[in-house]
């Protein structure tokens, strides 16, 4: 289906279906949860958690990176103190997945050599390799553990830090594996 053709789809079976729901997140949002997930376009937040319009604050970037804070990465900054600061979101889901191209090129960063924006971006993480057993560690040890790390990463906001601290925010990693649909939870 074309995007057109979505649009059109859109404007005259699902919206009239939604319209009393739009009409009333035009008065403000007020999701519970903010997601961190891959830019992989396998990857579909509202559909796998079968969420509508107005219940999840979407980050997505290539490897579901949370950089550090004051590290100059201000999207991503801006956009987790506006779901803890301004929102206050209940939760945060760090979800990583199945197949990751990124995590497959943190794991062997000199593939990227030729693409030296990416592996700037993905070397963010670079932290996970030193968690791995390069002999025997798989993509899915990688992935679980680049999960892990960013929600280390989130800790270190003071806001994000202090809410959690304060029972006010609940913080997840997952892994989507979504060639059976099947989602990990990590500890």
């Amino acid at each position: 289906m074309t995007l057109s053709a979505g649009i059109e789809k859109f404007n005259s079976e699902r919206f009239p279906a939604m319209e009393e729901k739009f009409r009333e997140l035009e008065k403000g949002q007020s999701p519970e949860t903010l997601f961190i997930t891959c830019s992989d376009s396998r990857i579909d937040p509202s559909l796998m958690t079968q969420t509508e319009p107005g219940e999840l604050f979407v980050i997505r970037n290539a490897g579901n990176i949370v950089p550090k804070p004051g590290t100059g990465e201000l999207s991503v900054e801006a956009t987790i103190l506006y779901a803890i600061d301004v929102l206050k979101v209940k939760r945060v889901v760090v979800c990583g997945h199945s197949h990751c191209g990124a995590v497959t090129g943190l794991m062997n960063l000199d593939s990227l050599n030729e693409l030296p924006e990416i592996k700037a971006w993905v070397g963010k993480s670079a932290e996970v390799l030193d968690r791995l057993e390069s002999d025997t560690s798989t993509l899915n040890d990688g992935i679980k553990e680049n999960v892990k790390l960013q929600l280390e990463h989130l800790l270190e906001f003071p806001s994000v830090s202090k809410a959690v601290a304060a029972n006010e925010l609940e913080l997840e990693g997952w892994v989507y594996h979504f060639e059976s649909g099947r989602v990990e939870f990590l500890d």
